[in-house]
């Protein structure tokens, strides 16, 4: 599919107005209530918010949509939104569609809601109580004992297809890099950089990242102390960047400021260390002259 205007994908929308897509989005939410996270629910509010213009229809990169997040919700990790789709294409709400440049290369994404018959499941449950309701006292006995043996043959047939998912390396169940949580952040990474972080970047993937990058910086600098001596300076950097850039201060992306930052302080850690290995003349402690 070719980049373009949003106008151009008109076409891919399931809605007649704003007002019609907006009641099924209601609708899938009210039914899937535990489907998202905070994080990924507020995902889903930005990316319905940047479908308006033509309605279910938005056309936006990842990035760009992380980067306005910060301006309505105060900020949602990339993370949050790539499992926010995860989810939402697995549930049938949402189709992505890849668009690539004449030139050649990936340029945006096409996010197209879909629409959620709520009738159909509604008929389903109503017809199912119906038929339960004109069953006689045999024909409940009856299928009590039939309902025993279906459950037994299904819960074998889970366990069965349990077993082959977990024998597959390439199970859909098994979680990705980036599903983990900072629980599993290495334990090379420091539990107090880990605290400080996860309130901004809870992946496991992130926060390692964030140390890769002060690792980096530390190493432009020869310093006595080992790196571990000095994460409180890591953690004034990261404190200090989510400052500027709840502040929108930062032009350059938020890790190329932390790095930046970091470099910044290192280098006044590095000062100091060197004047504290340079001997002073102590005018004191000169002879006297006779």
């Amino acid at each position: 599919m070719r980049a373009g205007n949003i106008r151009q994908f008109a076409s891919l929308s399931k809605f007649q107005n704003v007002k019609e897509f907006n009641a099924h989005k209601r609708y899938f939410i009210e039914h899937h209530a535990g489907l998202f996270t905070k994080s990924e629910f507020l995902a889903f509010e930005i990316l319905s918010q940047y479908s308006v213009v033509v309605p279910g229809v938005a056309n936006a990169k990842i990035d760009t949509l992380v980067e306005k997040s910060a301006e309505k919700a105060g900020g949602i990790s990339r993370a949050s939104f790539i499992r926010m789709l995860r989810k939402a294409k697995k549930t049938g709400i949402l189709v992505v569609h890849k668009t690539y440049r004449a030139s050649g290369g990936f340029a945006h994404n096409v996010f197209v809601f879909q629409r959620f018959d709520l009738a159909c499941v509604t008929k389903v449950i109503q017809r199912t109580e119906s038929e339960v309701a004109c069953e006689s006292k045999d024909e409940r006995l009856e299928m009590g004992k039939e309902t025993i043996n279906l459950y037994k043959n299904q819960k074998d047939k889970d366990l069965k297809i349990r077993k082959e998912i977990a024998s597959s390396d390439n199970s859909p169940c098994q979680p990705s890099l980036e599903d983990l949580d900072e629980t599993f952040t290495p334990d090379s990474v420091p539990r107090d950089f880990v605290h400080t972080v996860k309130p901004f970047y809870n992946m496991a993937i992130e926060i390692y990242t964030f140390w890769e990058k002060a690792k980096l910086a530390y190493n432009q600098f020869c310093f006595d102390r080992p790196l571990e001596y000095m994460v409180s300076v890591v953690i004034d950097a990261f404190k200090t960047t989510v400052f500027h850039y709840k502040n929108r201060k930062i032009k350059a992306t938020f890790m190329q400021y932390f790095y930046g930052t970091l470099k910044g302080m290192f280098s006044v850690e590095k000062r100091r260390e060197h004047m504290a290995r340079v001997p002073r003349y102590n005018w004191l402690d000169e002879p006297e002259m006779s």
